[in-house]
């Protein structure tokens, strides 16, 4: 489903209303999750998330993006897995983001933290 601006911008105030600052102004991973996800939903990405992953085997992305083939642009597959500033990725997180890196062409792999929100933005509409 594609946002319209108007959706995608009363998007943006329900969350700033919502939001709490952490102390030390950094924004926490779920805050981040759903900032790129909006943003994916306003330029027409499908976005896949597993809420509950127990039982799953451990270290695969938080996030699948997927943009479909248009007239106008080829079709691409993202796998993100979104870290705080701080956060460190896991010795699985790392092996899944490589394996998938260099196993299949064409296929984007990012590690995104909240101070890459420009390029995310960039990523995601280009």
């Amino acid at each position: 489903m594609r946002w319209s601006d108007s959706d995608y911008h009363a998007y943006l105030r329900r969350q700033e209303e919502k939001q709490r600052p952490r102390r030390d102004g950094s924004m926490s991973e779920a805050a981040l999750q759903e900032h790129i996800r909006a943003l994916a939903r306003r330029f027409g990405w499908l976005v896949w998330h597993c809420y509950d992953a127990r039982g799953s085997a451990p270290g695969f992305p938080d996030l699948v993006l997927v943009r479909a083939v248009s007239l106008s642009r080829p079709g691409r597959l993202i796998f993100a897995e979104l870290k705080t500033t701080r956060g460190k990725t896991t010795v699985t997180q790392q092996e899944w983001l490589s394996c998938l890196a260099h196993s299949v062409p064409g296929v984007e792999v990012y590690l995104w933290r909240p101070q890459d929100l420009e390029d995310i933005a960039r990523i995601l509409t280009s």
